[in-house]
């Protein structure tokens, strides 16, 4: 039976110190050219391991810790709020949520999203107001391929909507965005944004 096995899954947020097989694991999806299954696999394989504990949800909707072996993100580090209001977003509206803390000599990604069978890694930057999102885009595109924009700040959605196409335009690989404004996913892919009502669209959401 997988550690995983003995931890219930649903509206957990997990986090671990990634130490020994997880960090060994994790640089070996985030550094190496591996095809997308290979990830997949090796990303399953992870949350598996015993190195993440588990935040649970209590009866008045905060978050408890249960089990605190590890810590990811001090507390009184500048980028834990951020992370965890982005995690609690992401939980609620479906996805398992593995918070990982930078590793030393790489860029590492803030999250393993698992959704189904499907886990991937994401970097998530926190968008104060949007004067910082193309900034904010271009730095976390050198951490992973898919990203969460948690829009926090006064947001012009067309400013928005411009920001990402041209974002993805420079950047055909990037597989994906996922922009939270109010704790809501948009999901925007490059599919997305080369059709003539993409601005349109997203300002509707």
């Amino acid at each position: 039976m997988s550690e995983l096995s003995k931890i219930k899954r649903n509206n957990d947020i997990l986090y671990s110190d990634i130490t020994g097989d997880i960090a060994t694991k994790l640089l070996e999806v985030i550094n190496g050219k591996l095809e997308n299954r290979e990830k997949a696999r090796i990303l399953n394989e992870i949350i598996s391991l015993s190195g993440f504990a588990t935040i649970s949800k209590g009866a008045n909707g905060k978050l408890q810790t249960v089990t605190k072996k590890f810590e990811t993100i001090k507390d009184t580090d500048p980028e834990y709020n951020d992370n965890l209001n982005a995690a609690k977003s992401l939980n609620n509206i479906g996805y398992d949520v593995y918070m990982i803390p930078k590793l030393s000599g790489s860029k590492s990604p803030d999250f393993i999203l698992v959704k189904g069978s499907k886990a991937y890694l994401y970097e998530l930057k926190t968008i104060y107001g949007v004067s910082s999102l193309e900034n904010r885009l271009e730095a976390g595109f050198l951490q992973a391929d898919r990203l969460v924009l948690n829009m926090v700040g006064n947001i012009d959605s067309r400013y928005v909507a411009d920001t990402i196409k041209d974002f993805y335009l420079r950047h055909k690989y990037i597989k994906e965005i996922k922009v939270l404004l109010g704790g809501k996913p948009i999901d925007v892919y490059y599919d997305d944004i080369v059709k003539k009502n993409f601005t349109k669209k997203f300002m509707n959401k």
